[in-house]
């Protein structure tokens, strides 16, 4: 698709060809050489003296092109451009149907074609620097979405120097900027932000961070198909001694982040083979790393970094919660004031959330040994007083309201999560009001979904599911349920019935970034039913955000966790997630 031309070792400069002409003025060393040779269509774009028997052109001169008429470009015709009709349509005696539209908002740099996208050219590198160091500045701003509408159909392999791709990888560069940014992003307006912070990193290290991007787009080439693993792990291996061999820089520590997450990325649609452990809680390991030795150095977060952290620690925070471990990447880190006015790529309005997310990582990480020892859930199965919440009202999803009991016997853990709640309840995306609706839909419903995923969360922290064999009417508890652990169960119920009123009734392609949400609300589901429902929804972000850990977190639903329901086991999913580990990544 993307083929070298044949001369690419050096530039070959067209000049029109000077045909002869004989006349009484072939002694005037002015002249121009006018007349055709052998037949052929005469130049009418003199230089110097005019002859006076060829008469002056209509229009001043211009070069000849092939961006030419509609009739000179299908005829594959040099057009003298000519206007309103150019002059070798008259010359050919056809009628000139005039010159293509302008395509609105291109601004001044024009797309290059495929024919000349690999050209070895010192201004098509200069261009893309330019792009992207306008890019970024256009990012400081806040007007990305607006000011880059057609960075995203570049030829972008043109903005690559030459020889730093291998011509093998030409065609996985450019299905990941084709695929990776448009399924993975919450909406099409950040596209052309995200291409320009990856061209802007591009230009800095252009053989590893190719190397990178070319293993992202083999990774979407290959998905999951049988013996695809031993190729992406070759990759993989590739982007590590690439990290291995970077000497310190003024920019090492945005291209670190970079491939860092390009590891991620792969995870991300390479997860599905059977038995393969997920690598990225690793790699979020040596983000830590990488964090505390640049900051422990002095270094500072530029604008690049942020944009690259706030990605990882989204799945961070994912990772964490489903490991019931402290964050690996904190907020502090990242998030500023300036970030939370404008809408994210993945986070949306919801960067304001993730403090509260933190937090929330930080308690189940000091109720973990609470949570996974089964004499201690068998200790403290009917003393609901001790460490727990009652439901004040079961028929409200939001009325899953904590009640702290003065008694010698409260601790920290109480006062921590009853403060939690009613903050995680307060909380609200910082939407303006004079936003409109259908702009901002796609961010209310991410942030009310993660907001009740969030509750629901808190919820299993002091409400741990209860083993019961499975009752096809989920109105009725089961028989082996004690009234506090029916009323937990329902409580938790509605609160999933809250996640899926908002992920299921805004449009597909606005949902794709809910799956943890989601999550939550199916490991609740137990009639057929809200099992169906839950499960259409889960098809329908797989279908718009095309990643493997949605397919393998339906199964670990399914089978894990709804298995062991139905048979009357434990079906807590947090344990289970610790029984089977990398199973679990709703990320």
């Amino acid at each position: 698709m993307f083929a070298r031309p044949q001369n690419s070792c050096c530039l070959t400069l067209l000049l029109p060809r000077l045909n002869t002409h004989s006349c009484k003025h072939d002694a005037d060393p002015e002249r121009t050489l006018n007349e055709p040779r052998n037949g052929a269509v005469p130049n009418i774009f003199p230089i110097g003296r005019i002859c006076p028997e060829m008469p002056p052109p209509a229009m001043p001169p211009t070069r000849r092109s092939r961006n030419g008429c509609l009739d000179c470009r299908r005829a594959k015709v040099k057009c003298d451009e000519l206007r309103p009709s150019c002059g070798t349509c008259a010359r050919r005696r056809h009628a000139c149907q005039g010159y293509a539209k302008p395509v609105p908002s291109t601004g001044t740099l024009a797309a290059p074609s495929a024919r000349n996208v690999r050209t070895p050219t010192g201004p098509a590198t200069v261009s893309g620097l330019n792009k992207a160091a306008v890019g970024e500045e256009l990012m400081r701003n806040g007007n990305a979405a607006m000011s880059l509408p057609a960075l995203d159909k570049l030829g972008f392999l043109s903005l690559i120097p030459p020889g730093a791709v291998p011509a093998s990888d030409e065609i996985n560069i450019e299905l990941y900027f084709n695929r990776h940014p448009s399924e993975l992003l919450i909406g099409q307006e950040f596209v052309s932000e995200m291409n320009a912070n990856a061209l802007l990193i591009l230009q800095r290290d252009p053989v590893r961070v190719a190397d990178t991007l070319s293993a992202i787009g083999y990774a979407y080439q290959v998905g999951d198909r049988a013996g695809s693993l031993l190729p992406v792990l070759n990759r993989r291996a590739k982007i590590l001694a690439n990290l291995r061999s970077m000497k310190a820089s003024s920019f090492y520590f945005e291209e670190a982040l970079f491939l860092l997450l390009g590891l991620c990325a792969m995870e991300l649609v390479t997860l599905a083979q059977p038995g393969h452990h997920a690598t990225i809680p690793t790699v979020l390991g040596n983000v830590s790393s990488l964090i505390s030795h640049h900051t422990s150095i002095g270094g500072e977060i530029s604008f690049v970094s942020r944009y690259l952290l706030r990605a990882l620690a989204r799945q961070d925070l994912v990772v964490s919660l489903v490991h019931l471990r402290s964050p690996r990447v904190p907020t502090c880190i990242w998030l500023e004031t300036n970030d939370c006015a404008k809408a994210d790529r993945l986070l949306g309005y919801t960067a304001t959330l993730m403090p509260l997310l933190e937090e929330l990582c930080i308690l189940a990480e000091d109720m973990r040994e609470q949570i996974l020892q089964p004499r201690y859930l068998l200790r403290h199965r009917h003393q609901p007083e001790v460490l727990r919440f009652s439901c004040s009202d079961v028929k409200r999803p939001s009325a899953i309201t904590p009640f702290f009991n003065p008694s010698p016997e409260s601790t920290s853990i109480q006062l921590r999560a009853a403060s939690l709640y009613h903050r995680l309840t307060a909380w609200s995306p910082p939407i303006t009001d004079n936003t409109p609706f259908l702009t901002t839909r796609k961010f209310r419903v991410q942030a009310a979904s993660y907001r009740s995923a969030a509750l629901l969360y808190l919820h299993r922290l002091q409400h741990p599911p209860s083993s019961s064999i499975r009752n096809d009417d989920a109105s009725q508890p089961a028989a082996s349920e004690t009234g506090t652990e029916a009323e937990a169960d329902a409580a938790a119920l509605h609160g999933a019935h809250d996640v899926l009123l908002y992920a299921s009734g805004a449009p597909a392609a606005e949902t794709k970034l809910l799956l943890w949400p989601v999550f939550l609300a199916a490991c609740e589901m137990r009639g057929e039913e809200d099992r169906r429902a839950v499960g259409e929804v889960l098809a329908s972000i797989a279908g718009h955000r095309r990643t493997v850990t949605v397919e393998r977190t339906r199964r670990f639903v399914e089978e894990r966790v709804w298995r062991a329901r139905d048979a009357g086991e434990d079906w807590n999913w947090m344990v289970l997630a610790q029984k089977w580990p990398g199973e679990c990544l709703p990320i």
